[in-house]
């Protein structure tokens, strides 16, 4: 084996051109695919960073069929929850999605706003995750009216704090009150949540969750996300069946969970937190598959080629000293010395192309800091390069051991390639083009799809608009005249700034998460079912809606009169829902369940067009706004300027820092960053799709050339009489090209019908776009085509330019 891979080398070293170009392909195929491959391992494979994350689950509640479905649970359900499933060894509740609180800071350390979530004592215990300093909350804690304290997330402690080793027990004042510090969790803890999950998020401070049962909000009103870990050896199947008599129960001990016909389901947490990136990474790793194919079959096509010449040299040596499988050997040595300088080209392709994709950071991918080059991913390389030596390697290793030794030996020069090797080659080459098709297709829809989701009206105009969060520590303005002339002072120091035109706030921006989910009712079954519809309802001033630059469909938006929380303005889906083909203007919505105190009814006084608030492709859910009264905690404000929004950036936060140096100020950017983030995902799987498909062209293109070209060649001298004869070589080029569309040509419909049917794989990416669309496949088909025709020219023309004689004596 030593002897044969030191004349492998020697050899290889000897053709530094078949070489290079046989590394570099399969470099390019093994670096695509290790990539993806480590991204797919990162975020779908590797196990939930959690003690046994497999008995992890998290619980939805499904409100009737067709109604609301969503993580949410009401805190008596959490109760019950925890009095009769026994096949669970806990339950944990959290408390706060898109809470944050003032930190306050002291010297020249600024008071910034940080996330903060409320949980239950028993949370980190049940993930199996414990601090590296200090404890976890004590059961204690939890009492309403309890101690103040919080544990820190270990990038705020290394952050704000330095990594102080004493932190323990020393006192931080968030939101003005005091709160001592009782632990501090490990670098590797990060709340993995589905998208759905709004009631509660990653924080960096962590607080007891109280719950006051005796005062606790009707069964019908959602609050809190609640995780489970069943018990050793319970299946999800088992978990699930006692979680359905647990709902049965309840259905018939509460007449709002019986009229809502309300369902339990228990979730892998693992499943919730992938399944919305599961179909498009796998439709791209079996797209960077397909690459690895093609570049295999192109090596495939070099070796078979490189075979032929060296036909004298493999009989020599089999006559003089080995046989049959020993040449084999050697061929398949000289296949594994190219597959591991394509594997180490390819972790260096790799290594590029995460770090490119963790520059971006792109939107709705869960985990990416856990996607690396692992020992895990280092295996797949092996394998898959050992993988791809044996494909491109087989058919040249098979071929030598089937030499016939007399006749080769022979011949005066290298022997022509046999029937079957012509028709190998142009196996592979059919392959590489339809694969190439394949691959095509899925970049050209998600390219119609991304140019359809940019042309989105998302319901506002984000061009020259600046935004900011603003953190009002609640316990230093207590009286609510204070906070509403605090937003005054800002929103006129902010209009005298240069090239503003229009300064508004709201209790949260659209693309960052969905708000407070309002339930609302219009007919006696919705009343009757409450939390069977569900609205998005935010807070805004009087000039959100002109700031924001929405259209206003009806009516009126608010003004500075309006201090009733009784006045709403909803969206045009909402109007279209209750009152189609009607004015909502003036018309009422039941906002508060059926017993509750107060005005059950709030107003209509406009409608405006419909917000996308999640993101980009779907239109989520219906919304309502309310007037901003005043701001309690965070909210965020939005500028409209006439000049770059970014330019204003260092202005709006010395005006805002000049109101009152103890406000925390962040998240100051351009509207425009939120709606390029909603495009993140699309334009990362069009952006790899799309390298894939080139790839695919160019390699694909390289075969049909080589094809060609070597058949040129074989037929020089036949050439060479046809033009003494008096042949045009317009017609010899012709002729040529007319064999190399006999090749394309089913290999583009083989790779049609082969898109059409994996397209449909890929049908969770695309937007307003079908899977089968017609003006995809066939521009993607012509495009395929020209390509390869040009494949095909250069070999026909270079044929037509050689001297008949010089073609006549050629042997």
């Amino acid at each position: 084996m030593t002897q044969d891979l030191r004349y492998a080398l020697r050899t290889l070293r000897r053709t530094p051109g078949f070489t290079g170009v046989a590394v570099l392909t399969l470099g390019l195929g093994i670096g695509a695919t290790t990539a993806i491959f480590s991204v797919v391992h990162g975020v779908l494979l590797k196990p939930l960073p959690y003690r046994e994350p497999e008995r992890l689950v998290n619980i939805w509640v499904d409100l009737g069929v067709g109604n609301q479905s969503l993580p949410a649970v009401t805190p008596l359900d959490f109760l019950d929850y925890r009095l009769r499933a026994g096949q669970f060894e806990a339950f944990a509740a959290g408390l706060g999605g898109g809470a944050s609180g003032a930190l306050s800071g002291s010297g020249s350390v600024e008071t910034e706003r940080v996330d903060v979530t409320r949980v239950s004592a028993n949370f980190f215990p049940l993930f199996g995750v414990d601090p590296i300093l200090g404890r976890h909350f004590e059961l204690g804690e939890e009492a309403v009216g309890g101690p103040q304290v919080a544990i820190l997330s270990h990038r705020l402690w290394k952050r704000r704090f330095g990594s102080d080793s004493s932190i323990v027990g020393k006192v931080i004042t968030l939101d003005g009150l005091d709160h001592t510090i009782v632990g501090v969790l490990p670098p590797s803890f990060r709340l993995l949540l589905p998208a759905e999950a709004f009631q509660i998020t990653d924080a960096e401070i962590w607080r007891p969750l109280r719950l006051n049962y005796q005062q606790a909000p009707p069964r019908n009103l959602t609050t809190l996300t609640v995780f489970g870990r069943v018990k050793p050896g319970v299946t999800m199947a088992q978990a699930q069946s006692e979680m359905d008599e647990i709902a049965r129960q309840l259905r018939q001990e509460h007449p709002v969970h019986e009229s809502s016909d309300m369902r339990i389901r228990v979730v892998p947490l693992r499943h919730d937190n992938v399944k919305h990136t599961e179909p498009a990474l796998y439709a791209l790793l079996g797209a960077v598959v397909f690459v690895l194919l093609i570049a295999c079959a192109n090596v495939a096509h070099l070796m078979l080629a490189r075979s032929t010449v060296r036909q004298h040299e493999m009989a020599l040596r089999a006559a003089l000293v080995a046989r049959g499988l020993r040449l084999a050997r050697q061929l398949a040595t000289e296949s594994v010395v190219l597959a591991a300088g394509g594997a180490a080209v390819g972790l260096l392709v790799a290594f590029v192309s995460l770090s490119a994709l963790r520059s971006i950071d792109p939107g709705n991918l869960p985990r990416i800091e856990g996607i690396r080059l692992d020992s895990t991913v280092l295996a797949f390389t092996i394998g898959i390069s050992a993988l791809t030596a044996l494909i491109f390697g087989f058919a040249p290793a098979l071929r030598t051991a089937g030499l016939d030794l007399n006749r080769t030996l022979r011949a005066s020069a290298s022997l022509s390639p046999t029937r079957a090797e012509l028709k190998l080659r142009s196996i592979l080459v059919v392959a590489e083009v339809a694969l190439a098709l394949v691959l095509l297709v899925g970049a050209g829809l998600l390219m119609r799809s991304f140019v359809r989701l940019q042309r989105v009206q998302p319901g506002f105009d984000a061009s020259r608009v600046l935004t900011f969060r603003i953190g009002l520590p609640f316990a230093t303005r207590q009286q609510i005249g204070a906070r509403r002339a605090y937003v005054d002072q800002v929103e006129q120091r902010l209009r005298s700034l240069p090239g503003v035109t229009h300064v508004g706030f709201t209790s949260q921006l659209p693309l960052t998460g969905t708000g407070a989910l309002a339930p609302y009712a219009f007919n006696e079954v919705t009343a009757r079912n409450w939390e069977s519809e569900t609205s998005d309802r935010r807070n805004v001033s009087p000039d959100y809606f002109t700031a924001m630059g929405t259209r206003l469909i009806e009516g009126r938006t608010f003004d500075r009169l309006d201090r009733s929380s009784d006045q709403i303005v909803i969206d045009e889906t909402l109007a279209a829902q209750i009152w189609p083909g009607e004015s909502a203007v003036g018309k009422r919505i039941q906002t508060q369940p059926n017993g509750s105190d107060g005005e059950l009814y709030s107003e209509v006084i406009g409608v405006v067009e419909h917000m996308r608030i999640l993101d980009l492709t779907r239109a989520v859910r219906p919304q309502m706004w309310s007037a901003f009264l005043f701001p309690s905690g965070s909210f965020y404000g939005v500028v409209r300027t006439d000049r770059d929004p970014a330019s204003l950036a260092g202005d709006v936060r010395r005006e805002l820092r000049a109101t009152d140096p103890d406000v925390a100020v962040d998240r100051i950017l351009p509207m425009s960053s939120y709606v390029a983030g909603g495009l993140s995902q699309a334009k990362l799987s069009l952006a790899l799709m799309g390298a894939f498909g080139a790839v695919a062209l160019v390699l694909a293109a390289v075969g049909v050339y080589g094809v060609i070209s070597y058949s040129v060649g074989q037929r020089t001298r036949e050439i060479g009489i046809r033009m003494a004869l008096g042949e045009h070589p317009g017609q010899v080029r012709n002729s040529i090209l007319l064999e190399g569309l006999r090749l394309i040509l089913p290999s583009v419909a083989i790779g049609a019908a082969a898109a059409w049917v994996l397209s449909q794989f890929i049908t969770a990416l695309l937007y307003q776009t079908e899977a089968a669309d017609p003006m995809t496949f066939a521009a993607m088909s012509v495009i395929l085509l020209a390509v390869a025709l040009a494949g095909c020219y250069i070999p026909a023309r270079r044929a037509t330019m050689v001297s008949p004689m010089t073609a006549i004596r050629a042997e």
